[in-house]
């Protein structure tokens, strides 16, 4: 979400509310106007329905190496270099996390971007940054002051001999992937969801899935960094700044505001993709192979069922033919009936795809978790009707839809290597669905798998010193259906949640940061477990040590960043 506002799940734009309608946006992607533009932000207006240490002392010799100046001789009673838009009203995409944020500015070319963090810094005004708004924590929000970059958004450079692309960071996945597709490349991964701006896409440590295949991150091999403290820094993966490159690769929005990021892509490709339904006694014998075997595989276990969809994906052979799937109104039919069965009056269902059908099953009983039972092993029914193969472009394949509103809590955890695969993470599956079963959770379909392989970026969920680990990602999520009973569905969904997180910590795990929730973790012990759990698994006295170095007033971190970073 761009500078707009957001009231109780609903999304308008403070200037532009066209570009609107109800409780999902329309559009991705460029206003056709002007005023338009600066009041929305967004990039189009056809919405389409649908995260060895090292110390200051470095930071200081980075920016001399840099030639970069730092924020110096300006007095704190200078006013912005840009108007802001005062006592805007934010939210994330999901609708979870909404606030008021006292100031949103929106430069609109890199030389605004560094006076105005070069004057907030001066003068102590928060000016948090901000995306798409796709994270489903509100790690972008600040109710102090925020920064949209989503006017920032031009790709400056495709290198097709050296198979590269520099894009500013309002630039958005879908943007990207359409202009390399321009010259044959595309990104060697991307999310389900393609409408993030590269800067916090890639700041977050987002992944795609395949178990070979890095968080997206990996990808990033420069990037201009704004730095409050240091001025602007070019970032490059040797040389003197190589340290600080790896750390702030995935430095959430925290070291400083990311301009520009060059990332390495690939020759376009297309993938034969298979689904096919099993169990998880024939999976825990096959997995290691589909790991092994597949360029992209996830999974989507169904609680209250045996059932468990694999996605499995891969170059196609030559020839081969793929046998496709069932017509889409002859596998909703268990959802359908199921639909007419419980709701006699619910009008003609021949239109609705399976998506709506399910928020059409769930609404009517949400938190009841022999209904939301009933609604899964429908789905489930649906899954086994979908079984087939496709073949087609990568973007269209690795794309899928999410379903409607949610609240969702995804992790990380290490399960083995690429050789070895230690099946920790078939087994905290197992152990979270018969936590579900037995305690009576209304969680509904899918809980979805995926993997990556190590990164090398030191705050990556995913980081790892060895080459060849591998790790697990799983999210759990409940629909946010009818909005009525929103509040209810929020308090059942955290205690879900923290579920979820003392599992992940038995398993050694983190969180996506785009997904990390500090309400998933209330009160002194619970809030300690995950600091120390964090401490654990990554380097926060250099990451703090840089961001005092790099951020010395915090003018960009927000309660989230300052409270699960704390030393």
């Amino acid at each position: 979400l761009s500078p707009g506002v957001a009231v109780a799940g609903r999304r308008i734009c403070s200037k532009a509310s066209a570009c609107w309608d109800g409780a999902r946006p329309r559009a991705y992607g460029s206003c056709p106007t002007r005023p338009v533009r600066e009041a929305c932000g967004l990039a189009a207006c056809d919405w389409r329905e649908k995260s060895s240490p090292f110390g200051v002392s470095a930071a200081i010799a980075v920016a001399a190496a840099m030639g970069a100046a730092a924020t110096t001789g300006a007095s704190c009673s200078d006013g912005p270099p840009l108007e802001p838009e005062n006592h805007v009203e934010m939210s994330n995409w999901s609708g979870t996390h909404q606030l008021t944020t006292e100031s949103l500015f929106s430069p609109e070319t890199v030389e605004e971007l560094e006076a105005l963090v070069a004057w907030a810094s001066r003068s102590k005004k928060k000016i948090r940054p901000i995306g798409s708004g796709m994270s489903p924590n509100g790690l972008a929000l600040n109710h102090s002051g925020m920064l949209s970059m989503a006017q920032l958004d031009k790709v400056i450079k495709i290198d097709v001999k050296a198979r590269t692309i520099t894009a500013q960071a309002g630039a958005r996945v879908s943007t990207i992937l359409e202009e390399l597709g321009k010259h044959g490349l595309t990104l060697s991964n991307f999310s389900s969801v393609q409408e993030q701006q590269i800067g916090g896409w890639t700041q977050t440590g987002a992944h795609g899935t395949g178990a070979r295949i890095p968080t997206v991150d990996e990808m990033v091999i420069g990037m201009k960094l704004v730095t409050p403290g240091q001025g602007t820094l070019e970032l490059k993966p040797t040389g003197p700044t190589a340290e600080l490159f790896r750390l702030a690769r995935v430095g959430l929005g925290a070291l400083g505001v990311v301009a520009e990021v060059t990332m390495t892509c690939i020759p376009k490709y297309t993938l034969h993709e298979r689904t096919y339904v099993t169990n998880a006694k024939d999976l825990r014998a096959n997995h290691a192979k589909l790991l092994q075997t597949y360029r992209h595989v996830r999974y989507m276990w169904i609680p209250y069922t045996d059932t468990i969809v694999v996605v499995a994906s891969d170059i196609p052979k030559a020839g081969v033919v793929p046998r496709p799937a069932l017509p889409e109104s002859e596998r909703v039919k268990p959802l359908r009936d199921l639909l007419r069965e419980l709701d006699p009056d619910c009008g003609p269902l021949d239109d609705d795809n399976f998506a709506q059908l399910r928020e059409k099953l769930l609404q009517i009983d949400p938190l009841n978790p022999r209904h939301v039972a009933r609604v899964n092993r429908a789905e489930a029914e649906f899954w086994t009707r979908s079984a087939g193969e496709r073949i087609a472009d990568s973007t269209e394949v690795l794309g899928f839809e999410c379903g409607g509103s949610q609240w969702v809590l995804e992790n990380c955890f290490p399960c083995g290597t690429i050789d070895r695969p230690s099946l920790a993470d078939i087994d905290y599956l197992e152990e979270l669905k018969r936590m579900i079963e037995s305690e009576g959770i209304a969680a509904a379909s899918p809980i979805e798998q995926r993997w990556t392989s190590r990164s090398t970026s030191p705050m990556s969920a995913a980081y790892s010193p060895n080459a060849g680990d591998i790790f697990s990602w799983v999210g759990v999520i409940m629909y946010i259906t009818p909005e009525e009973k929103a509040d209810a569905i929020k308090e059942k969904f955290r205690e879900y949640a923290m579920r979820h997180a003392d599992l992940t910590f038995k398993y050694k795990g983190v969180f996506h940061w785009a997904k990390l929730d500090i309400d998933f973790h209330r009160g002194r012990s619970r809030l300690g477990e995950l600091r120390r759990q964090l401490q654990r698994r990554f380097d926060l006295v250099a990451f703090q040590a840089q961001r005092k170095a790099l951020d010395p007033n915090n003018i960009l971190g927000n309660r989230l960043t300052d409270t699960a970073l704390r030393l």
